[in-house]
């Protein structure tokens, strides 16, 4: 195992950065009591969670070894420190779950397209 923690704190800042951006939109209040039946709901929650995974991405890309691993690690690192802001919502855990998968599988993108310098086999 190969962990860069300096890739994995980058893409846990890009993760944070763009859940901010998205909580600017949304609001606070939809994220302290979220709805399942309001559509609006769901695609705040589905684009937070796409966001751990474009911090996967950034993760893995940056790391260049063991990139599911590291793109899995930042959003281990979100979880951790949400802990400490207190208790979330059911679903914002569940959510969490899903995003973990989703920064994993992140980090395994990131080798597409090939860096430059890397020949692809013919």
């Amino acid at each position: 195992m190969n962990v860069r923690w300096m890739a994995v704190f980058t893409g846990y800042l890009v993760d944070i950065f763009i859940t901010l951006l998205i909580q600017l939109f949304a609001g606070q209040s939809m994220l302290e009591n979220p709805d399942l039946t309001r559509t609006d709901h769901l695609v705040v929650i589905a684009l937070l969670t796409l966001s751990t995974g474009i911090g996967g991405y950034v993760a893995g890309r940056m790391a260049r070894t063991d990139r599911a691993l590291n793109g899995f690690l930042v959003a281990i690192v979100g979880i951790l420190l949400n802990q400490l802001g207190g208790s979330l919502p059911r679903v914002l855990v569940l959510a969490s779950v899903v995003a973990c998968g989703l920064a994993a599988l992140g980090g395994f993108l990131s080798r597409f397209p090939a860096e430059r310098g890397q020949r692809s086999p013919q």
